[in-house]
């Protein structure tokens, strides 16, 4: 029997009945009714990292703060030694600041042996010192330090210098004591028994001490005086009574 196809009338009007892979895919395919849009589907963006600046640009604003701090600490620097000049220069002209007047008034040997057998010395020395401050309105701290004699170039004994104030336009002799044991070479000591038999023997006392110098009432910052004094004696017997026969002293102060 012959399959003929059915032909079913369509009304004017009439939706048109929906095609077999549409009603398979469960209406996928549908058209959008009324008062919905069909959006258009589009690639999300990449994400893209903000502009950096130029390398150049960056270094040259870096450079130029580098440089604007050197120049200001310079500026201060320079500001600050003025100041400081300035400072000085005002209390030198003020005060007009003198050097302290330094000399050896006594010299007593408390000890002298000397061994020849192992060529060493062992001595002991009092040191009277004499110091004149001249300035009418400045004041000298001395915070100690330290005091040697020795005997051409060859250090015999040491001490520590005592710690003191001393007032403008006074005078103050502190006593010193210095000890010690030396080994002597063959031609020193030869020098040294020689030269007492001449009864001229050249000694050097010299002297470093912090200072600290009062203006009024404004100390000043620990500055180092160093004093020398080259004497020539006639002896250094203990009980003996010892004649300075020349006494030369300076004094420097390092600030």
């Amino acid at each position: 029997m012959a399959n003929y196809h059915r032909i079913h009338p369509v009304g004017v009007g009439s939706p048109s009945p929906a095609p077999e892979y549409q009603q398979q895919q469960g209406g996928k395919g549908r058209k959008p009714s009324y008062g919905e849009k069909e959006l258009p589907i589009t690639a999300p963006q990449p994400y893209a990292p903000a502009p950096l600046s130029p390398p150049g640009r960056r270094s040259r604003s870096h450079g130029r703060r580098c440089c604007r701090c050197v120049c200001w600490t310079l500026l201060a620097v320079l500001v600050l030694a003025v100041a400081l000049g300035a400072t000085a220069g005002i209390l030198y002209a003020v005060f007009k600041p003198k050097i302290p007047d330094f000399r050896v008034d006594r010299l007593t040997v408390t000890r002298f042996d000397v061994n020849a057998t192992s060529m060493t010395v062992s001595d002991a020395f009092e040191v009277e010192v004499t110091s004149t401050n001249p300035n009418r309105r400045i004041g000298i701290y001395y915070d100690g330090g330290e005091v040697t004699a020795s005997f051409n170039g060859t250090e015999l004994c040491r001490g520590g210098f005592p710690a003191l104030y001393q007032g403008h336009r006074s005078t103050v002799r502190p006593l010193i004591r210095l000890a010690g044991e030396t080994r002597l070479d063959s031609a020193v000591a030869t020098q040294l028994a020689r030269q007492q038999q001449d009864g001229f023997v050249p000694l050097t006392v010299w002297a470093r001490v912090p200072i600290r110098i009062k203006f009024g009432a404004v100390k000043l910052w620990k500055m180092t005086g160093k004093a020398t004094c080259s004497l020539v004696v006639d002896n250094l017997q203990v009980g003996r009574q010892l004649r300075i026969r020349s006494n030369n002293c300076s004094f420097k102060l390092k600030v």
